[in-house]
């Protein structure tokens, strides 16, 4: 079994995925006017649920003390070592803070 099907929170990032998708077909087919404020739902709801994926995948992966990630810091002919505990939390809450910050700004009212 590969290692994202066994991440809990694979189906949030589906799910914003086809959502992100889906916003994306839907607002090539139509061309909102500038006002429409469903294409920015949409992508904001989509961020907010990656949001929640990666909250997720950081409990489960501090609750376990390893990461189901193997970031690797560089490439090469002997790859180095999956990068420690710590180094994955900072890029989790890299990713977190940038979502977090882009669902803000998508769905905050002007």
């Amino acid at each position: 079994m590969p290692v994202a099907a066994a991440s809990p929170a694979s189906p949030l990032m589906w799910i914003a995925t086809a959502l992100a998708a889906a916003t994306a077909l839907a607002w090539l087919l139509r061309r909102p006017s500038a006002q429409a404020s469903w294409p920015r739902t949409g992508f904001g709801v989509a961020l907010l649920m990656v949001c929640a994926a990666v909250a997720l995948q950081m409990a489960v992966d501090l609750g376990s003390g390893h990461s189901s990630m193997r970031l690797r810091l560089h490439r090469g002919i002997s790859p180095g070592s999956p990068v420690g505990l710590h180094t994955m939390v900072v890029c989790y809450v890299a990713v977190l803070v940038a979502s977090g910050w882009g669902a803000w700004k998508l769905l905050r009212r002007r």
